[in-house]
């Protein structure tokens, strides 16, 4: 009887467990993040369904809240690139002085179509009286951005990123650290776009995992096919 030893070669196995430690490790590591995706989305999905409540210091991100303030009309910034049914245009961020204090909120107003040129900007203009906001907290990432040059000079400004970090930088009064998405019931709102906790869902993360693992799976069986091939040679 012909005894068949398994015999890959030092280099191979070398080869071999480096990628196939890395193609597990990435599948594990879609796996966490797709069911990191659901937690986020079904918080997201169960505070819209709640009453909202006066914005404090305790607030966090997707939080349903309502603000009571002013609105200032001088310093908006309109985020570019935003398509809506196809079209593109831009989201209204305009400040609200809140009731009672020194700082600021970004309201997302909503969208408004771009015009036939880009240097002549929409109509955004709205009235500096007092208003109560209802919606959710938001927290842009930057995102991928090509330029550092994220936000024009002049106002209203348009900015290439939502991220409040970036956005803050344009003024100098104190701004709480979110962007309040305003429902559409809102008197000044403009058109109102369902608001996405994540640009990828979690079921496309077990995609990218399902990819890794049968990668994985193909290095492992070239590896043995490898090891006996070698060994009857």
């Amino acid at each position: 009887m012909k005894i068949v030893n398994f015999k890959p070669g030092k280099k191979v196995t070398v080869f071999f467990v480096f990628f196939a430690c890395t193609f597990f490790i990435l599948g594990l590591w879609q796996i966490e993040r797709g069911q990191a995706k659901s937690k986020i989305i079904a918080q997201f999905n169960s505070n819209l369904k709640e009453d909202a409540s006066y914005i404090s210091d305790t607030s966090i991100k997707w939080d349903r809240v309502l603000v009571d303030g002013e609105w200032d009309g001088a310093e908006q910034i309109l985020i570019d690139n935003v398509i809506n049914s196809g079209i593109a245009g831009y989201k209204v961020l305009t400040p609200l002085k809140i009731k009672s204090s020194d700082r600021y909120i970004l309201v997302d107003r909503g969208w408004i179509a771009q015009k036939e040129f880009r240097n002549d900007l929409p109509n955004i203009d709205i009235e500096n009286i007092t208003a109560s906001v209802k919606g959710i907290l938001e927290d842009p990432e930057l995102g991928f951005v090509l330029s550092d040059e994220l936000v024009t000079d002049t106002w209203p400004k348009v900015s290439q990123t939502k991220n409040v970090t970036v956005l803050l930088k344009e003024y100098d009064q104190k701004f709480l650290p979110f962007v309040l998405v305003a429902d559409p019931t809102l008197r000044n709102s403009l058109e109102y776009v369902r608001i996405t906790p994540s640009t990828m869902m979690p079921i496309k993360h077990y995609g990218y995992s399902a990819q890794w693992f049968t990668m994985w799976l193909a290095i492992c069986l070239m590896y043995l096919w490898i090891g006996f091939k070698k060994n009857e040679e």
